[in-house]
């Protein structure tokens, strides 16, 4: 792969800010909107609440891929997808597993069977949580900063990745020595998977298909500036002041 297409990508997942190469996500996406990995729970009365994950992977309408519950992984051994409605089906030790659900924007519900058991499940693709449009509610404005805590806020910079200037903005929230909070752009938000400010010197991780994403900064004089890596692929420098 070369270099300048891992920047674009790492621009998608990171400040979602090209938007050449966001209009190209997005229309591969139109294209297949099931392949990706999904999150989710199924419910019965007999079962209560069971946390599913699924990577399901789409070949002109025929399914196929894993299911992990709590027992271990299920293999999907055969699956449609047609306008819209999925039918996948498992074999768990000679009981036949069959979902079917309908799939729209990103969100998959429906119903299960197995051995004369039913109920309901419900899944999300991962990508479309993280980057799924703020409702129409306005967040509350982060807590301003104090003297004791000096990043708690809005963070307003730029990222520079490979000659390009990025737009970068961070909310970030200090607990004890913990950074928690989320980068965003117009198009969504990343959040801040781990985080830390000790002796002046900020570090957030966020997680991306790429692998992680480390962002380390000082800060000085009210500003925060320092450096970014991409899965150990792309470096790059940022800076950010005050909002």
């Amino acid at each position: 792969m070369q270099l300048r297409r891992v920047v674009s990508q790492v621009v998608i997942i990171l400040l979602m800010a090209a938007s050449s190469a966001l209009a190209f996500t997005q229309d591969n996406k139109a294209a297949d909107p099931v392949s990706g990995k999904y999150e989710g729970v199924a419910k019965s009365s007999e079962i209560g609440d069971l946390p599913l994950s699924a990577d399901i992977k789409n070949d002109g309408g025929k399914l196929s891929g894993k299911i992990e519950t709590p027992q271990g992984p299920i293999t999907i051994t055969s699956g449609t997808y047609t306008d819209g409605a999925i039918t996948m089906k498992a074999d768990l030790g000679g009981n036949e597993l069959t979902l079917t659900a309908r799939l729209k924007d990103g969100k998959m519900m429906g119903e299960w069977e197995l051995g004369g058991q039913k109920g309901t499940f419900e899944m999300t693709r991962k990508d479309m949580a993280a980057t799924a449009p703020a409702g129409p509610a306005t967040a509350p404005a982060a807590p301003a900063a104090t003297a004791a805590d000096p990043i708690t806020g809005e963070w307003n910079g730029t990222a520079e990745v490979q000659g390009s200037s990025l737009p970068l903005l961070l909310r970030l929230k200090l607990d004890g020595e913990t950074v928690t909070g989320e980068a965003e752009s117009p198009q969504g938000k990343v959040p801040v998977t781990k985080g830390s400010f000790v002796a002046n010197k900020l570090s957030i991780t966020l997680n991306s298909e790429m692998g992680p994403i480390v962002i380390t900064g000082m800060l000085k004089d009210g500003k925060l500036a320092g450096d970014l890596d991409v899965a150990s692929q792309v470096q790059g420098k940022w800076e950010a002041k005050r909002k």
